[in-house]
């Protein structure tokens, strides 16, 4: 039993994404970074209240084996958009991250939404433009063996505080019991972003992941194996 997971870290805190890359350079992991075109326009108070990384920062970790995905222009709830604009700032995202990352091809990417949810036309549209759509289905994350369609949803599974005790419970049910690939979103380590997990605690469940033998590579990655 082939069993996946990936770790996707949102929004594109500074200090957490040098914690995160250190604990899987350390493994030889490669994980996702999922960022805005535009942090500097979010409204949201926990990326307006910490440092996030520039591009120069994305192009060097991409170059370093790490995956740099879209997560939206400003992270804008999308329902609170017209479709036409909301539409039209997610082509403006996929353009912008096609100006600034060397051989971004919005195809061979996820598209991480903000929020984990858009109305039906804005993930139809997004669908017909990149790999597929990381949203929240209701699986609690778990994706089911087999093939997936191109353009289609992933779904994913996010933890409020305590972050670290909800993550660790997901992994214990994916452990004992489930197969497929399992998708976690996170967003910063120790005091950053909403929902923080202390870095201890990604570090054990990264070690029990690989004792266990399971996989962990990049969303995006795992998706196009699934095509």
């Amino acid at each position: 039993m082939t069993r996946t997971v990936s770790f996707c870290f949102d929004d594109g805190f500074r200090a957490t994404a040098d914690k995160v890359r250190a604990l899987f350079d350390d493994r030889g992991l490669g994980t996702s970074f999922c960022v805005l075109a535009r942090p500097d326009l979010a409204e949201d108070p926990f990326i307006r209240a910490a440092p996030i990384a520039d591009w120069a920062y994305w192009r060097e970790a991409a170059a370093a084996g790490h995956e740099v995905a879209p997560h939206g222009w400003a992270h804008e709830r999308l329902g609170d958009l017209d479709t036409a604009a909301a539409c039209a700032g997610l082509d403006r995202t996929l353009d912008t991250f096609a100006a600034e990352l060397p051989g971004f091809d919005p195809g061979d990417q996820l598209f991480h939404l903000a929020y984990l949810a858009a109305p039906a036309p804005v993930i139809r549209h997004l669908g017909e433009r990149t790999l597929g759509v990381r949203r929240a289905v209701g699986r609690a994350g778990l994706n089911p063996p087999g093939r997936r369609d191109l353009g289609g949803d992933v779904d994913c599974i996010t933890f409020g505080d305590p972050a670290g005790d909800l993550m660790t419970a997901r992994l214990d049910r994916f452990l004992d019991a489930e197969a497929g690939w399992l998708v976690l979103v996170l967003h910063g380590l120790d005091s950053e972003g909403w929902g923080p997990v202390p870095g201890p605690t990604l570090e054990r469940q990264l070690d029990r992941l690989l004792d266990a033998g399971v996989r962990i590579v990049p969303a995006g990655q795992a998706a196009r194996e699934r095509l």
